[in-house]
């Protein structure tokens, strides 16, 4: 009862995943960064209040993809809540939460100059699995929000020289010059100043640097 049970699981999952994108035929390469627009509240709409992508997507989030010569299989080592860690593919593409509504994930490459330095970044990242997720947005602690976490690695990687640019944080209103309620609320939790003004990374302005190539779009066919 139980094997016919997972079985109907995973048959149901493969419908979902095959129905909710048109196609799922890219040929992934190692060191691929996904950048996701989730439909989620609470952080992730605050993230997209501050931040902005390219072709006028607010992405919330970032990982990089590897293949595992085991397994033959991709995975995708991220950044996210409440550790670091390894992700399936598909279970990235589309989070069971969110399974209803998946997020539109857009496929960033690093350009020629930058190919050789992703084997050493994922060995980088796979140091950083379990390391707690870093809500303060602090790149002097041991702790990584995702893009940091792609910064980190790749910054290492390149002997201690930035690949992506920092830029300088702001959690304020765009339209009111305010600090958006639900920072003032996410900071005053943690007892620490906002640190508005401080350098940081985010998804968005990592999509618009010059050192990747935007060269495929995961678009959810039920996506509203």
């Amino acid at each position: 009862m139980k094997k016919y049970f997972s079985l109907i699981v995973i048959y149901q999952f493969c419908f979902v995943f095959s129905q909710s994108y048109s196609s799922f035929t890219f040929d992934l390469k190692d060191g691929d960064l996904l950048f996701q627009e989730s439909y989620a509240k609470n952080m992730d709409s605050a993230i997209k209040q501050v931040t902005s992508g390219i072709d006028n997507y607010n992405f919330t989030h970032v990982g990089m993809v590897y293949k595992d010569s085991i397994t033959n299989s991709f995975y995708v080592i991220e950044a996210t809540h409440p550790k670091v860690k390894i992700t399936p593919l598909e279970e990235f593409l589309i989070p069971k939460k969110y399974e209803n509504k998946p997020p539109i994930s857009v496929v960033g490459r690093l350009k020629a100059p930058y190919q050789k330095l992703i084997p050493q970044a994922i060995k980088e990242a796979q140091k950083l699995i379990g390391k707690e997720y870093d809500d303060a947005f602090d790149l002097t602690n041991d702790q990584y929000y995702c893009s940091e976490l792609i910064y980190k690695i790749l910054y290492i990687s390149n002997g201690n020289k930035e690949v992506f640019p920092l830029n300088v944080m702001t959690f304020k209103s765009s339209e009111t010059g305010k600090f958006i309620p639900y920072w003032e609320s996410h900071f005053q939790k943690l007892g620490i100043p906002i640190p508005e003004g401080e350098l940081g990374i985010n998804p968005g302005a990592m999509s618009k640097s010059d050192v990747i190539d935007i060269v495929y779009y995961y678009k959810p066919k039920f996506n509203n």
